[in-house]
């Protein structure tokens, strides 16, 4: 028989449900997910700021050591790394990739930088950052010209391709 004490003590046992604890499981499933993503974004954003550095801090070194003296007549990774542009080390990217720096063509005034296994959706990135140093790059496609440190956002699609497949970047640049 039930009594209104009975239905009193029904009333006032305590606890959650399974409702309240699906719904507590449902936010820390969503708080999870988005830490998860501005996680990746953050590390995203700091391996192409890394590489943008690294890129800038090789062509600055190469202009300045040698494009402003003697020119970039036979310039390679051994050259750059006795003058102290590259190290042993540094001959690989963030990447993974090969580092190469070379004359083109036995040219004293132009030098390329090629970074390989840069990641198709980083590409742009990197190369609208370091377009003020350079004079023509190349990617998948042909060699795109840089006007006054600028190149058309349209033409790094020629550069970096679908933004899927790993990218080699070919940077050109000239004496100071």
């Amino acid at each position: 028989m039930i009594t209104s004490h009975t239905l009193n003590a029904r009333r006032k046992q305590s606890g959650i449900t399974l409702i309240e604890v699906s719904i507590g499981l449902i936010i820390a499933a969503i708080v999870a997910a988005a830490a998860f993503i501005a996680f990746q974004n953050n590390a995203r954003r700091t391996e192409v700021q890394d590489n943008i550095k690294q890129i800038t801090e090789v062509i600055s070194e190469t202009k300045q050591k040698i494009g402003s003296t003697s020119g970039y007549a036979g310039l390679d990774n051994t050259v750059a790394t006795q003058l102290a542009i590259l190290t042993a080390i540094d001959q690989d990217n963030s990447y993974g990739g090969d580092i190469t720096l070379a004359d083109v063509d036995g040219n004293e005034n132009l030098a390329t930088l090629t970074w390989t296994g840069v990641e198709g959706d980083q590409c742009t990135d990197i190369i609208l950052a370091v377009a003020n140093g350079i004079t023509n790059v190349t990617g998948v496609g042909d060699v795109v010209p840089v006007t006054n440190g600028q190149i058309a956002l349209a033409d790094t699609a020629d550069v970096c391709g679908d933004g899927e497949a790993p990218v080699t970047l070919v940077m050109e640049f000239g004496r100071r």
